[in-house]
């Protein structure tokens, strides 16, 4: 059956007693992992929730997210996966949009958890620490599976940033993971013998395909709460990790990280880099110091994975900077100004069409019909495609900031600094610095004298690190058209 939970029951008839999921040296195997995932969708149901009911997923990389996932899954249930870093007023969206009706957290969130959910009659439970009122391995029998789902049927809620000031719903099916999983593992190869550690958020849309697709395979699944680049260093030699999905900042710094020893990574055999451009020196210097070239990948959370650069080792330092090859099963063009498709190095919209496509953004029907036309997702990357049929990105014709691989909506800053009492107006935008990496950066104009610190504070009690702005500047008014348009490119 093309389901989440058929994936996964499939999985585990396969790789029972194979390791599942690590996290700190504990190892669960695939028997172990459903036994758990049973007896939280039975959890599930003691709190009523049934097919249909969207439960929202608060939790770092761990073994009580997987188990989570896999619970509401097996519960007929729609996943909603929350970013650990979130804050209140975040969390509290996506509650508020998904139709939330419970919350799953650990103790070391319940607090925001709680704050989120206030006055929306929400419950919230705590699965992961002292006060949990559902603990890994299963403190509540297992029982046989009740809800039925289908290939058709909502299978998880990702947000992706875009243009209206809000995150935008995307729907997908369980057919469209399970596509997404066929597509990605039978372009890459992974086995029953890969161990892939998780460092970029599962909650992600890069990290869940790449996650699901590990699951499908039978491979160990090594998860990690944050990225310390020394213990990413540790985690990748100990256990002997295969896969690295990551980052370009990770790319970049863990060549420089000192090591007061060699370091083994020989079973290093795939570095995946998404979610922003990788830059020549980090390409190189990651070889240098590691003997394994980062490859990038290529995707969204509208269509989960779309690309890969899996070229020839004697080919990939000329092409290191394209993002591949479309997976199996997906057909990239490149669309002129004028709608026509374009040929072998001309430069347009790239757009995608794929079987783990969404059907577009919940509540928008403008945007929807805007970006999904023709069995076709125009992505508002601008790119062109060579001889060979390798992809290459060239910038965006969508307003976005790319932070580390996380898109920040200059929207949604510019709407939270707008409700400062000292802020008469601001404008957000994306600069790029000496390492080439984007950063945030607020212009304001104030009513009174403020400095950066009261910008900062603000800012970080209600959205997430990476959308704070890194650069504030301040003026006594922001440059504009005849026509009333702020002037950006006067700001950078």
């Amino acid at each position: 059956m093309n389901t989440l939970s058929g994936l996964f029951l499939e999985a585990v008839g396969k790789f029972s007693s194979r390791t599942a999921i690590v996290e700190d040296g504990l190892s669960v195997t695939y028997g172990e992992l459903a036994r758990s995932a049973l007896s939280f969708a039975s959890y599930l149901y003691s709190r009523g929730v049934r097919k249909g009911d969207r439960v929202a997923i608060f939790l770092p990389n761990s073994i009580e997210f997987v188990t989570a996932v896999f619970g509401v899954s097996l519960s007929g249930a729609v996943s909603v996966p929350v970013n650990s870093s979130f804050k209140t007023d975040e969390v509290g969206f996506y509650l508020e949009h998904s139709g939330a009706k419970l919350l799953v957290t650990g103790d070391e969130l319940i607090n925001t958890a709680e704050e989120a959910s206030s006055g929306r009659g929400i419950k919230v439970v705590s699965i992961r620490g002292e006060k949990a009122g559902w603990r890994f391995p299963g403190n509540h029998p297992e029982s046989a599976l009740a809800a039925g789902v289908g290939p058709g049927d909502e299978a998880i809620y990702l947000y992706s940033t875009g243009s209206t000031g809000k995150p935008k719903r995307v729907a997908r099916t369980h057919y469209n993971l399970s596509a997404l999983a066929d597509n990605h593992t039978e372009t890459v190869g992974w086995t029953g013998e890969d161990r892939v550690l998780f460092v970029v958020p599962i909650s992600h849309t890069y990290g869940f395909g790449n996650f699901i697709s590990a699951v499908k395979s039978g491979a160990a699944v090594v998860v990690s709460g944050e990225f310390n680049r020394n213990g990413v260093l540790d985690l990748l030699e100990k256990e002997r990790i295969t896969v690295f999905p990551a980052v370009p900042v990770m790319v970049d710094v863990l060549p420089k990280t000192h090591a007061d020893r060699p370091r083994d990574l020989s079973s290093l055999k795939l570095v995946i880099s998404a979610g922003a451009p990788l830059g020549e020196h980090a390409f190189l210097k990651f070889h240098e110091r590691f003997s394994v070239y980062p490859r990038q990948l290529y995707g969204s959370t509208e269509t989960g994975v779309i690309s890969i650069n899996l070229c020839p080792e004697n080919e990939i330092a000329e092409r290191f900077n394209s993002v591949g090859r479309p997976v199996k099963n997906v057909v990239v063009k490149v669309i002129g100004e004028d709608g026509r498709e374009l040929g072998a190095g001309e430069t347009g919209e790239l757009a995608v069409r794929s079987p783990s496509m969404a059907a577009g953004y919940y509540g928008l029907p403008e945007e929807t019909a805007s970006v999904f036309r023709d069995g076709y997702y125009f992505t508002g990357d601008l790119g062109m495609i060579d001889e060979a049929g390798y992809i290459y990105i060239n910038g965006r014709k969508k307003f976005l900031i790319n932070v580390g691989g996380f898109k920040v909506d200059p929207g949604e800053v510019e709407n939270l600094l707008s409700q400062h009492p000292d802020i008469t107006e601001a404008a957000v935008l994306g600069v790029t610095d000496s390492l080439g990496n984007e950063r945030v950066k607020a212009v304001i104009v104030a009513r009174r004298p403020m400095d950066v610190k009261d910008v900062h504070g603000f800012c970080m009690e209600r959205i997430a690190e990476y959308k704070v702005p890194s650069l504030v500047e301040f003026r006594r008014e922001l440059p504009r058209s005849p026509t009333g348009k702020i002037l950006r490119e006067q700001l950078k």
